[in-house]
Order: C-alpha cells, then structure tokens, then sequence
C-alpha cells in the first residue's frame, strides 16, 4: 500500500466462539499502523459477542460492528463496506482458513488494480484438507462462471479479496449469503473494474463447524447466476 492509505481488515462472524480470539490474535499484531480490524458480528447466539466485547478493550485496532439477527455473509459484507474507515479493505473468513499474511500483499496490490482476489485456481493457489466433492463442485462452478461471464478471473467466489473502497463503496447487493461473492464479482466487472489475483492456499478450518450449505446455497447460487448475467450484459 502507498504511504498515508488506511488498511481495514473485514471479517463476517457468526456463531465463531471457537476461533474468533485466535483469529484476532492472529490477524491484528500483522496490522499495519492506522489499521483496524472491523469484525461484523452477524446475529452470534453464542459466546461470539461477549469474546469480541472483551478482546475490544484489549486490542485498539478492532472494531465491532453488531446485526441484530443473523442476516447472512453477503449481508454482514454490505455492513462491513458501508462502515469501514479504511481506503483499501481486505475480506477474509473468520474460521482461520484464509493466511493472515497474505492480507497486506493484497492491499497491496490495490495500488494497480480496483481488486486483487486470492485465488485457489492461479499457479500456486490450491486447497488443502477440503473435502474432494467440495474441491470439484468449486472447480466445475467456477470454470462455467468463468465463460458465462468471459472474464479472466479464476476464482470468482473466493472469500479472501482485497478493494480500493471507492470500487464499492457504493456497490449494491441483492444477495445476503454466500452467493454475494460472486454478485460482487460480476458487478466490479460490469463496472469495468480491474481484478487481479494473487495464490492462496485455502485450508480447511480445523475447528468449528462451517456455515455453508450446499443444498440451500444451491438454488441461491442459481437465482443470482442468472441474475448477475443480465447485470454483466445489458451495457452492451
């Protein structure tokens, strides 16, 4: 990042009482000076709030944003865009899958391009401890998005993302779960953003119990596919 830039790392939790204290002891001592770590905690029933209250008054750099109901990631992402202080703003999970090293490489990288993604499809990107079946339909998923959408982007629904704020500031999204990864993608697209991308070695979290289910995620994922192909088009 360019002297003077303000870095904000965004992190949707919900229900994250297992990790969410290792993850922000991870993440904040790497922060650069300025930096804040914004934590959106989207609805948690469990201990998640009272951890992230107490780990506020130890650590400056977070802050904690509070849904008052779980309304899904895409969501607490909004949320999370519309709050940040930050000129660029890394995304990343919760869970401890994404490296929190690689979030300053992405910011970055917002120095040449509008995004930079992490992405498990590029030479040195891969998945490691992810299930076979959940590597495939990533795989097939992203390949056919890839040509529905003729873009150059591997990884279209990667979850680890860096944004220079004015790129989505004012980006409006109908999606509210997982699916908004790739609404974001194809509306930076519509608007003639640059994403480029850098490798990321996603790891399976080890602990907790992850918050994407596929047979819903499906028919969401579906009804914002071919929605998102008439926002990727219609200027044309």
């Amino acid at each position: 990042m360019s002297g003077g830039q303000r870095l904000t790392i965004l992190v949707p939790a919900f229900n994250e009482e297992l990790v969410i204290s290792d993850f922000v002891a991870a993440v904040a001592p790497s922060l650069p000076d300025g930096s804040e770590l914004l934590v959106v905690d989207d609805g948690s029933t469990d201990a998640t709030p009272k951890l992230l209250d107490e780990l506020a008054g130890e650590v400056a750099a977070l802050r904690v944003v509070t849904h008052d109901r779980n309304r899904g990631i895409g969501a607490a992402l909004a949320t999370g865009f519309d709050s940040a202080s930050g000129d660029v703003i890394v995304t990343m999970d919760a869970d401890m899958s994404h490296p929190a090293e690689l979030a300053t490489r992405l910011a970055a990288g917002c120095g040449a391009a509008d995004a930079v993604y992490a992405s498990r499809y590029v030479a040195g990107g891969a998945m490691e401890g992810v299930p076979l079946w959940r590597v495939a339909i990533s795989r097939v998923a992203n390949g056919v998005m890839r040509v529905a959408f003729r873009t150059s982007v591997r990884d279209l629904t990667t979850g680890m993302r860096a944004f220079r704020r004015d790129a989505v500031r004012d980006l409006h999204l109908d999606a509210t779960g997982f699916e908004a990864q790739l609404e974001i993608t194809v509306r930076l697209l519509a608007a003639g953003c640059r994403i480029d991308e850098v490798p990321l070695v996603l790891r399976n979290r080890s602990v907790g119990e992850s918050k994407m289910r596929y047979l819903r995620l499906a028919p969401r994922y579906a009804r914002t596919f071919v929605r998102m192909l008439e926002v990727r088009w219609r200027r044309r």
